[in-house]
């Protein structure tokens, strides 16, 4: 299948794609003492199956115990739009973190639009915009997924983005492989990318195909392993939002998903 003139909105900052699973409550009762916060960690291991050494244990403990007390600091703030939970990443610190599971890179002459394209979207900015606007609600946004310890978050990016903007056009949401966009893009490793050019080349060239079509994502970069006449997803072109411009990101998300 081929998706034609859906455009794709990109912005200069990318972000990573995280695996929200079920978190494991918790209250200040638990964070009172060693003994109480110890108890709240076994349980929490207990629910993401973790098993590690005795001396990694009591490292990875520090960092829980400092990601438990933020977490519940900031679920008592009051105005905030949404909360935090002690996910399967509540043992990892953010240098940890922002090691193994992020990798955008940015290619800034890219990623910013020019003038004429800034001029374009200042023609495209009428009519009235949505206070809110949910993709999830109207059919354009796949599950949740997990990049593992690998820098795809770009992978993940572009494909959501060419997911929303093919759901929209066509009126079918399909899942389609961050794998093969990681294996035969061309546009990054497990140690970062670019998904502007995976929606600015790769995607107009070779197109994405289903997951379905393709081996399960395994978090490590293989070789291309696309099989002649799998149905993909192509796009004719991708633009990118004009920078500081919050008129044309409000437009251009209330008519498809956005990277950002």
């Amino acid at each position: 299948m081929e998706m034609r003139k859906a455009l794709l909105g990109l912005l200069v900052v990318l972000v990573a794609t995280m695996a929200m699973a079920q978190d494991v409550p918790f209250s200040d009762k638990d964070l009172e003492s060693e003994e109480s916060m110890w108890s709240l960690y076994e349980r929490w291991r207990s629910a993401y199956t973790s098993s590690l050494d005795l001396g990694d244990k009591d490292r990875k403990f520090e960092a829980f115990k400092e990601n438990a007390r933020y977490i519940n600091d900031f679920n008592k703030k009051e105005g905030m739009t949404y909360k935090l939970g002690l996910n399967k990443f509540a043992d990892m610190t953010f240098e940890e973190f922002t090691a193994m599971y992020t990798g955008a890179k940015v290619n800034t002459s890219a990623a910013l639009a020019s003038e004429s394209e800034t001029e374009e979207w200042e023609e495209q900015l009428l009519g009235a915009v949505p206070v809110a606007w949910d993709w999830r609600q109207h059919g354009a946004v796949t599950s949740v997924k997990n990049q593992n310890p690998c820098g795809s978050c770009w992978a993940f990016a572009a494909v959501a983005a060419v997911e929303g903007a093919n759901a929209i056009v066509n009126g079918k949401l399909l899942t389609l492989s961050e794998q093969q966009v990681l294996d035969c893009s061309g546009a990054g490793t497990c140690k970062g990318g670019y998904a502007d050019w995976v929606l600015r080349n790769f995607t107009r060239r070779q197109g994405m195909t289903q997951a379905s079509y393709y081996p399960a994502y395994s978090g490590q970069q293989q070789a291309c392993r696309t099989k002649p006449g799998s149905p993909v997803v192509k796009v004719d072109s991708a633009y990118a939002v004009p920078k500081n411009n919050e008129a044309a990101l409000k437009h251009r998300v209330s008519k498809q998903p956005t990277i950002v």
